[in-house]
């Protein structure tokens, strides 16, 4: 595994591991329950990267198609 890979994986380990502290108010979004505060748009727009910045890493993970 080349040094920049290790890096890589360990940032995302540490991204979702600071995620569970949000964990109470993402399960709340998840079902429905969004009032639109500006909290909540403030978590769905960092979901929203962190799901973008995942579907980038397994993209560059799975090479060229």
């Amino acid at each position: 595994m080349r040094p920049d890979q290790a890096r890589e994986i360990s940032e995302r380990d540490q991204l979702w591991a600071s995620l569970r502290a949000l964990r109470a108010e993402v399960d709340h979004l998840a079902v429905g329950e969004f009032a639109g505060t500006e909290r909540q748009v403030r978590i769905v727009t960092l979901l929203a990267r962190i799901v973008a910045a995942e579907m980038d890493y397994r993209a560059r993970a799975a090479g060229p198609e």
